[in-house]
């Protein structure tokens, strides 16, 4: 009985040392009222993504989280509430120096008056060799961010 314990532990601590971190933060201005943003619209971030299927993968996570919270994408000639900008960057790993790690940021504006209301950071480690694999872990902490919103 007790082999079948040790043996259903290491089982479940196996994932648990194959998930990536997901480093997430979040912040937001107080007071704003995020019961009023029903549809957004993408603007350009600081750091654009150059990679047009990274990008279109990137658009599609955030959109579907978006609209998981009920705000639905319009194009930039209708009227929205919000505007939302998204990076991703490679980046040295600081605790690893042989590795990488992917940081995902996300801003959303108020249209009202073109301030950030909400941003959210975050970061996985890079899984060399294995697009697949990235592309699951940007998408998880995009979740992560978006568990986030609206604040409470």
């Amino acid at each position: 009985m007790k082999l079948l314990v040790v043996a259903v532990v290491l089982f479940c601590l196996s994932f648990a040392i194959a998930a990536p971190a997901q480093d997430v933060q979040t912040d937001w201005v107080r007071g704003t009222d995020f019961s009023r943003f029903h549809t957004f619209t993408w603007a350009t971030g600081q750091f654009p993504i150059q990679d047009a299927e990274v990008d279109l993968k990137m658009a599609d996570a955030v959109r579907a989280d978006l609209q998981a919270k009920g705000i639905n994408y319009v194009g930039p000639n209708d009227k929205f509430d919000c505007f939302v900008t998204y990076n991703l960057a490679i980046n040295p790993d600081p605790q690893n120096t042989g590795g990488n790690i992917i940081t995902v940021q996300l801003r959303l504006f108020d249209s009202k008056n073109n301030t950030v209301v909400w941003r959210a950071g975050g970061f996985v480690p890079v899984v060399p060799n294995n697009l697949p694999q990235n592309r699951k872990n940007v998408k998880a902490v995009i979740a992560k961010m978006f568990a986030k919103y609206p604040p409470s």
